[in-house]
């Protein structure tokens, strides 16, 4: 490993170059982009880096950077731009790379092009995913502008780091990497499931919002459901939710929510392990309506919260007054 970077010594900035670009693609392009012309810094950067300095691009990244920073202010608007940087998040970090990489072997190349790539996505994924959970909580968040400076703080000490201190940037990047993997599934798992509530937004069908019977339930719920909570005569219906803060589950979790004739049960997975909490015991406090979903806010007799997430598609919230306990 130490012959490998000492034949690519900008193996050591790939993590953290990376990590910059999942937080804030635009931001890091546009301060590599304008460091070479201060006079900061006086030789040349790593690899092909030095393209950036190109009026045009820093012009155009700028713009990006812009509309970015504009759209975290608006929940729809930040959930729409993210999604769409889903895609173009791991491109960029594997442009990026090669930029980097410049002149490297081959092999080295595609390595760290792939490498940057599945780091950029995860870093945008987690930090998309934070962002998601601050807009579905029922706890007050703070204003959009405060996060947004603090990862711009972030992404500028990285890149400074980057280009001056490469040991100390790596050091930087695998410490927020740490950071960020904690917690980080339940935010990718917000992320992904603020995606779904936007296309079943944008596509759901003009009929009346409902539950769905056995038939349209997964495998793995229905094997789940075929012991003791099983209704009378196996007349079930559930609907496809996300749980936040229940207790039982990960932090943010996927699954069903089946009514059973009793209390309503949250049906998930965990790795290959299916996993049921009922929700015997949660009062429902309130119910909260979006453009892209409803959300049933719950209260347990400790006081700790959790809340329950619908879909657009899923049943209204007169069905839903219907089947929970109002406290």
């Amino acid at each position: 490993m130490d012959a490998f970077v000492a034949a690519a010594p900008e193996l050591l900035i790939l993590l953290p170059l990376a990590v910059a670009a999942g937080i804030d693609l635009y931001l890091t392009l546009l301060f590599l982009g304008a460091i070479p012309t201060t006079a900061w810094w006086g030789g040349p950067l790593p690899g092909a880096l030095s393209d950036l300095d190109s009026i045009s691009v820093m012009l155009v990244v700028g713009g990006f950077y812009l509309l970015e920073f504009s759209a975290e202010r608006f929940p729809t608007a930040s959930l729409i731009w993210n999604a769409f940087h889903a895609v173009i998040r791991p491109l960029s970090g594997a442009l990026l790379a090669l930029l980097l990489l410049d002149g490297q072997a081959p092999a080295v190349i595609v390595a760290g092009a792939i490498a940057s790539g599945v780091l950029v996505s995860a870093a945008h994924a987690i930090r998309s995913g934070a962002s998601i959970l601050r807009w579905l909580s029922w706890k007050p968040a703070p204003h959009p502008v405060l996060p947004s400076l603090g990862e711009d703080a972030v992404v500028l000490g990285l890149v400074a780091l980057v280009v001056d201190q490469p040991e100390w940037a790596l050091a930087g990047g695998l410490l927020i990497a740490v950071i960020g993997s904690i917690g980080g599934a339940s935010r990718v798992r917000a992320f992904g499931f603020a995606v779904r509530l936007a296309t079943g937004r944008i596509f759901k069908t003009l009929g009346a919002r409902r539950w769905t019977d056995t038939e349209g339930f997964p495998t793995w719920v229905r094997d789940a459901l075929k012991g003791d909570v099983m209704a009378p005569g196996g007349g079930l219906r559930g609907s496809s939710v996300a749980a936040h803060q229940l207790e039982g589950a990960p932090p943010f979790a996927t699954g069903w929510l089946v009514v059973t004739g009793d209390a309503p049960v949250f049906v998930f997975r965990k790795g290959t392990k299916t996993c049921l909490v009922d929700l015997e015991g949660l009062k429902a406090v309130d119910i909260v309506e979006t453009g892209f979903f409803r959300r049933i806010d719950l209260s347990a007799a400790a006081g700790t919260g959790a809340c329950i997430f619908f879909g657009a598609g899923g049943p209204s919230t007169e069905s839903l007054r219907a089947e929970f306990f109002f406290a």
